[in-house]
């Protein structure tokens, strides 16, 4: 299972996320199951910052075992069936929630239409992930 997520990102933080990279993002995450809503949040990001940033889209990997097996399932984030878009479900990733980056497709013009892609791997229990991690600088 994946959700999604666009964006922007400052070519100044794409070092950050590389294959590998552990990190926290020290807010809360909203993300769709719909990727056509992703892409809708990318285009407005990039309308909202002038085209100063590449366009993004994240794409986040939970654990495909946690569909039937609790003790796999990503323990903090949430199902939010109510949603400022209609027919839309978030599924939320509480504050410091920990990913590890495991694909980054780099544009060599990232547009919306182009942009960066970034796989990331949500971990099951924060709670048994270090407490030193680096934050994202940028989410």
């Amino acid at each position: 299972e994946c959700v999604y997520r666009g964006g922007v990102l400052p070519k100044k933080h794409l070092e950050f996320f590389s294959v590998g990279r552990k990190y926290r993002v020290p807010t809360f995450l909203a993300t769709s199951f719909r990727r056509d809503v992703a892409n809708g949040f990318c285009k407005r990001e990039s309308n909202r910052h002038n085209g100063r940033h590449g366009s993004v889209i994240w794409i986040f990997h939970v654990h495909p075992a946690g569909k039937d097996d609790p003790r796999m399932l990503c323990d903090h984030a949430n199902l939010i069936e109510k949603s400022n878009y209609k027919g839309e479900k978030e599924y939320l990733f509480v504050p410091y929630s920990v990913f590890t980056v495991s694909m980054v497709f780099l544009s060599s013009n990232p547009t919306v239409m182009s942009p960066h892609v970034i796989h990331v791997e949500a971990a099951v229990d924060n709670k048994k992930e270090s407490e030193i991690l680096k934050l994202a600088p940028w989410s």
